[in-house]
């Protein structure tokens, strides 16, 4: 499945080569969340599936709504549904984006097919910031 997904995302943009890929992919979900931080503070972007009612979440039937974020784009098209686009926000309108949000939303950063890191949006907005004054 990820031969197919990576010859689908070469459209322009540098695509990532399948080792590294499934490197990040099958990385701890500690290891993505530092991938996430590091790439993101880097490109200025964090990835988000845009979908018609907003943005793509994902539900644990405990009343936890989690807004799925990536790194890259290849990651995010991994997951994108038929409904849903690929949307590089800019990662200080993320912040303020964030920042509005209810105290009960959280973060599943750089989701797998196992897991992903779960985070407030207090802290990923701290580890964001802190990443962004080590680049800026």
């Amino acid at each position: 499945m990820i031969d197919i997904y990576l010859k689908q995302v070469a459209e322009g943009d540098t695509v990532m080569n399948k080792k590294h890929f499934d490197g990040l992919f099958n990385s701890s979900s500690e290891k993505r969340y530092k991938s996430f931080l590091n790439t993101s503070a880097d490109s200025g972007e964090v990835w988000l599936l845009s979908a018609p009612d907003g943005y793509a979440t994902f539900e644990n039937g405990n009343n936890g709504i989690f807004i799925l974020v990536w790194p890259n784009r290849e990651f995010c098209e991994y997951f994108k549904q038929e409904d849903e686009t690929p949307e590089a926000v800019e990662i200080h309108d993320f912040l303020k984006r964030a920042e509005k949000l209810e105290n009960n939303i959280r973060f599943m950063v750089f989701p797998n097919d196992k897991d992903g890191y779960v985070v407030s949006r207090e802290k990923i907005m701290f580890d964001i910031q802190n990443g962004l004054d080590e680049v800026e």
